[in-house]
């Protein structure tokens, strides 16, 4: 479906992201996992066309994502960290109207559309305020309400449950776990440990714009579980990687000898990706 191969940008001479690869699959949710800094928001916005690679490309269905234009949008949704709608001093369904308008939906539409989700996420009762008055986490919720009016293929979320409260949370994964029941293909960053731990099916590692893994969520716990044995906790896994103090040198030596990882992990997921889910 959407695929990133050997990527790379640098800013101002400093380089974010080194050769890094990766594909996602319908039904399936990939996280990027990394320390601050290490690349993850700078991939994900290569991969819906806000950032432009220094090298490398970015494909949907095997075509380069700039030979689709503005029709992208139809098959690719993203949700940023600092998400905020164009029209601050504007209500909520003007807001969600206006973007429908952008897809040639009619307002019946998209209410007809979102009008299920704004239930949900308990927005229904915000929608004729101005959203510049409503809170950040408020303002998220209705951000991925947006994002799914177009019924993308696959769904771009960076860092978006921060700010939602532990109810809010729920809701706003609940309705992504749904569209990934529909075969939405999802990218997620997060350094929410219970986000990554019930909702992840697939990992990618970055540590300083490196990619060091790329397999299955179990495959990452096995793969990184320290030597004395027992199941370790993904914090413990995570602080050791990011631990610049630690055995950063052995990690990265520990899985360099790894060729194509993008390559290796749809290879080994072969024929049973189609009736996954995710772990949630």
């Amino acid at each position: 479906m959407l695929e990133l191969h050997h990527i790379s940008k640098s800013f101002n001479g400093v380089s974010a992201v080194r050769d890094v690869s990766l594909a996602l699959h319908p039904g399936r949710v990939t996280a990027i996992i990394g320390p601050n800094g290490a690349g993850k928001s700078t991939l994900l916005r290569i991969a819906c066309g806000l950032l432009t690679p220094d090298s490398g490309s970015v494909l949907l269905d095997g075509r380069p994502i700039d030979e689709y234009g503005s029709k992208l949008y139809r098959s690719v949704s993203v949700v940023l960290e600092d998400s905020s709608l164009a029209y601050m001093d504007l209500g909520g369904w003007v807001n969600l109207e206006y973007q429908g308008a952008l897809y040639g939906l009619s307002r019946r539409q998209v209410r007809e559309r979102t009008g299920r989700l704004l239930d949900i996420l308990d927005l229904r009762r915000h929608m004729d305020k101005n959203v510049g008055d409503w809170s950040r986490g408020t303002q998220q919720k209705l951000a991925l309400v947006a994002a799914l009016i177009p019924s993308p293929r696959v769904l771009l979320l960076d860092e978006s449950t921060l700010g939602l409260d532990v109810v809010a949370k729920r809701d706003f994964l609940n309705i992504v776990a749904d569209a990934v029941q529909h075969d939405v293909a999802v990218l997620i960053t997060s350094h929410q440990l219970e986000v990554l731990e019930q909702f992840t099916d697939d990992v990618v590692l970055i540590k300083r714009g490196s990619m060091l893994f790329s397999g299955t969520f179990e495959q990452f716990g096995t793969k990184f579980a320290p030597e004395s044995g027992g199941k370790p906790g993904l914090e413990q896994i995570l602080i050791r990687i990011f631990d610049d103090g630690s055995d950063a040198a052995d990690i990265s030596d520990e899985v360099s000898t790894v060729p194509d990882q993008a390559q290796a992990q749809t290879a080994d997921m072969g024929a049973d990706v189609s009736g996954q889910g995710s772990r949630q």
